[in-house]
C-alpha cells in the first residue's frame, strides 16, 4: 500500500513541477526612455515589437514607455539593450554614441537646445 501511495505521488509531482514551472510570468512596468518626435516614438515602439513583450505603448509628452512582457522570453535589461540599439537612452542605460548617431537629425535629443 505504501509503495503504491509513494508510485503516485511520485508520479503527481513529476507531473505537476513542469506546469508550474512553464506558468508565464507577466510583468508590467514603465520607465523613462529619450524621445522628441513622432520618429522617435515610431523607432521605439518598434523596437520593443518582439517575442515576449504583449504590449508596448510610448507617451511622448511624459517619455514613458509602459510596457507589459513575459519574463520567460525577455527580461527587462535586453528591452532596454534593444531600445539602445536603434539610439535610445533609458533610464537604466545609455546607448554608445555610435547608436545614437544613427537617429534622424531631428532624434537627437541629447542636442535640444540646438533645435
Amino acid at each position: 500500500m505504501k509503495t503504491i501511495f509513494r508510485t503516485l505521488l511520485l508520479a503527481a509531482i513529476l507531473f505537476v513541477a513542469p506546469s508550474i514551472q512553464a506558468q508565464d510570468k507577466i510583468v508590467e512596468t514603465s520607465f523613462t526612455v529619450s524621445g522628441v518626435c513622432g520618429m522617435c516614438e515610431d523607432r521605439i515602439e518598434k523596437a520593443v515589437d518582439v517575442k515576449g513583450v504583449k504590449y508596448a505603448d510610448y507617451d511622448l509628452d511624459t517619455q514613458t514607455l509602459s510596457i507589459i512582457f513575459n519574463t520567460q522570453r525577455i527580461t527587462e535589461e535586453e528591452i532596454h539593450q534593444l531600445l539602445n540599439e536603434v539610439g535610445h537612452d533609458t533610464e537604466r542605460s545609455m546607448a554608445t554614441d555610435e547608436q545614437y548617431n544613427t537617429v534622424h537629425a531631428c532624434c537627437k535629443y541629447r542636442d535640444q537646445d540646438e533645435h
